[in-house]
């Protein structure tokens, strides 16, 4: 037989058993769905439809990207679905995530799958996650309310475990860039349910965006505007890096959905921490900082007319009258006090965490959080506690400036100048928000953490050979 005369045999054969397979599973799929049909509804079928899409990206991602990639993705995914139980001792209750099942049964399948050995590179921000972490933990021994700060000391330590699981992905800038979608996408997904909650209201949109009723199961409209915050200039930075005008469009819409978002949230502190961050991270004179500036100058300019001359106007007006305006500050002052209290008279272990919310219960009726990063960390760990916090986040920054100068072409520094975006926006954002009292906030941050980190050594010039 001449030679490739087998292959050639070989090709119809193929092809044909191919054509069989797609008929018996196109077969099996009318047949499905017509017995579906029959008993199902038409909304049931949708459901149904749009979940078996989902698996099928899911199976394409992760044959194209990995198991640890699609793991990664599912757990910033996660966070979308909320609460999965309640534990409840001592008359106080405790939330437990999806986003713990995800990650809980990912360890566990990576610690079986290597033997119970995984080797964690040692990132600054772990690394200075470690005392902050201890310090919380000896503080709870002085708490009013132990389980309160056991329970957000067990979100820490869950932010640890998926700031080290996407430390060990973030092996190259190509798979830092790949965490710095999934935030995106996952601030785009978040917008998304808002939308839908502000136009399925019964208030209608205008006025459910007028009293703040756009909230989710799992989170309030000024928490959900933080990780838009941070979705939307990380959005930024991966359009200005992307090359096709594919990745140049997905990145467009994903940004366009993170701006919306931030709209329907109404929160004053996140957008002025966005425009501010955007405006010192992309102001200064070059290509990238350019351009992003010019699609952030037309997001802004459309946003703008949609409050200006759409049924928002009046949103816009309200939100920025006198009267709101000052007792908004009213409030934030108040809180600043009592924290600045409750540090004075705890300075060195504090109240433990989160219990700031326990004496502001007690004390006003109220249970809030301290709107502040600094006095937050003050009031709840003592000085030594918030030095560490202070130090924690200055890694934070160091790192995304590091990633921001140390870029080689426009494409890097465009993402560089979005990751840095991202953690000024954070910090302005904390000066009068506290977005860190939610799980899947950390989680998000932990993950930009991650890819800023591995961005700023992919960055980075190598260093010369010894000789």
């Amino acid at each position: 037989m001449r030679p490739g005369a087998g292959a050639a045999l070989a090709a119809p054969q193929r092809g044909s058993r191919e054509l069989v397979r797609g008929a018996l599973i196109a077969a099996g799929a009318v047949a499905l769905a017509a017995a579906v049909t029959r008993w199902a509804s038409p909304l049931l079928l949708v459901g149904a439809g749009l979940a078996a899409a989902v698996l099928a990206l899911a199976v394409r991602f992760a044959r194209r990207h990995g198991s640890l990639a699609a793991w990664i993705a599912l757990l910033s995914l996660s966070i979308l679905a909320g609460e999965l139980s309640a534990v409840s001792l001592g008359g106080q209750s405790g939330r437990l995530l999806w986003a713990d099942l995800v990650l809980g049964l990912g360890l566990a399948w990576a610690l079986l799958g290597n033997g119970f050995k995984v080797e964690v590179p040692r990132a600054p921000f772990l690394i200075a996650m470690i005392p902050l972490l201890a310090w919380s933990a000896l503080s709870l021994l002085v708490s009013p309310d132990p389980l309160t700060g056991i329970a957000e000391l067990k979100e820490w330590c869950v932010a640890l475990l998926a700031a080290a699981a996407a430390a060990c992905f973030a092996t190259d800038s190509a798979r830092a860039r790949l965490l710095l979608g999934t935030i995106a996408v996952t601030g785009s997904l978040v917008a998304l349910h808002m939308t839908c909650v502000a136009f399925t209201s019964p208030l209608g949109p205008a006025l459910a965006v007028l009293l703040k009723q756009v909230d989710l199961p799992w989170g309030r409209t000024n928490y959900l505007a933080g990780l838009l915050a941070i979705g939307f200039p990380v959005a930024l930075g991966l359009l200005g890096h992307a090359s096709r005008w594919r990745g140049r469009a997905l990145w467009l819409v994903v940004l366009a959905l993170n701006a919306l978002g931030i709209v329907l949230s109404a929160s004053k502190g996140a957008i002025v921490a966005l425009v501010t961050a955007l405006v010192v991270s992309f102001a200064p004179g070059s290509r990238a900082g350019r351009a992003g500036a010019a699609v952030t100058a037309a997001i802004l300019g459309i946003g703008v007319a949609i409050f200006e001359f759409g049924p928002l106007r009046q949103v816009l007006l309200y939100r920025l009258q006198a009267s709101a305006v000052e007792y908004s500050v009213g409030a934030r002052m108040d809180l600043y006090s009592l924290a600045w209290e409750t540090f004075c008279r705890n300075p060195l272990l504090g109240i433990g965490l989160n219990n700031f919310s326990v004496i502001s219960h007690r004390l006003t009726g109220v249970d809030t959080v301290p709107h502040n990063f600094e006095l937050g960390f003050l009031s709840e760990l003592g000085l030594p506690g918030a030095l560490l916090a202070i130090l924690w986040a200055g890694t934070l920054g160091v790192t995304a400036w590091r990633a921001r100068c140390a870029a080689r072409s426009s494409r890097e520094r465009a993402l560089g100048l979005g990751v840095w975006a991202a953690f000024v926006g954070f910090a302005i954002h904390n000066q009068f928000e506290s977005t860190l009292y939610g799980e899947q906030f950390k989680i998000v941050l932990m993950l930009l953490s991650a890819a800023t980190w591995r961005l700023s050594l992919a960055a980075a010039p190598p260093e010369p050979a010894a000789h």
